[in-house]
Parts: structure tokens; sequence; C-alpha cells
């Protein structure tokens, strides 16, 4: 299994924009998740790695800054065209895909207006971002 910001990389790519996970990581001169493991760049070959070691599944969660850059509002059609790829690619392949919908990468600009899951308001925003 895989998170958005362990695996994908490309941190400032086609319109993502910053999640907690982003600003954390380049505090106090810690290590940073902005190449990581550049699925978002090698998903094709790291599906056929997982063909050639037999996976029947994969787990991965869907980067809510790179779907809806905002945190709210409009889809980002190039998010959503990565998610779409790579769920192709692994159906295609006969990997089940299993899709997490958060894993602690709230968008930075929520964090900053509400103060992150304290605020009741997020979740109106969280239910968007999940009916995609």
């Amino acid at each position: 299994s895989t998170s958005a910001y362990q695996w994908e990389g490309a941190v400032d790519e086609d319109g993502r924009t910053p999640s907690v996970w982003d600003t954390f990581s380049h505090s106090n001169n810690n290590g940073n998740g902005d190449i990581a493991c550049d699925g978002y760049h090698k998903y094709k070959e790291d599906v056929k790695l997982m063909t050639e070691l037999g996976l029947e599944s994969f787990r991965f969660s869907i980067s809510w800054t790179r779907l809806i850059p905002s945190g709210r509002g409009p889809i980002n059609p190039k998010g959503l065209r990565f998610y779409k790829n790579l769920i192709k690619e692994l159906r295609n392949h006969g990997i089940e895909p299993h899709v997490t919908l958060y894993h602690y990468d709230l968008p930075q600009t929520l964090e900053d207006e509400y103060g992150g899951w304290v605020d009741r308001r997020v979740i109106k925003d969280f239910t968007a971002f999940a009916d995609v």
C-alpha cells in the first residue's frame, strides 16, 4: 500500500498544491517527499513490476490537493486524468485497485482557514472531494 504523498512526488506539477505534509516536511530541515517514489511519472513501470511480482491488488491514496487544488471548488482535470489512467493501467494488468480517500494530507489551504479537522466545516469539503 502507498499514500499519495509517499509515492507520487510531482508536488508542484499539473495543478497540485501543498498539503499539510508538504509544509511539515519543509520545516526544520526535515527530508521531504517532493519526488518521493515518483509514481506520478513512473506508474506504468510500477504496475509492470507489480505484475511481475504477482500482486493481485494495490492500495493507494488519492491526493486531495492533486484532485481539488484549493481544497474545494473546481476539479483539476489533470489530476483526475492521472487517477483514471492509474486505475485503468492496474485493471489492464489484472490488479484490483483499492483506493484510500484520505491519508493525512489535508490541503494546506484548509488547514490555514479552519485549523484542520477540529472545525466541522471541513466535513463539507471532504464530502465534496469524496464525491468526485
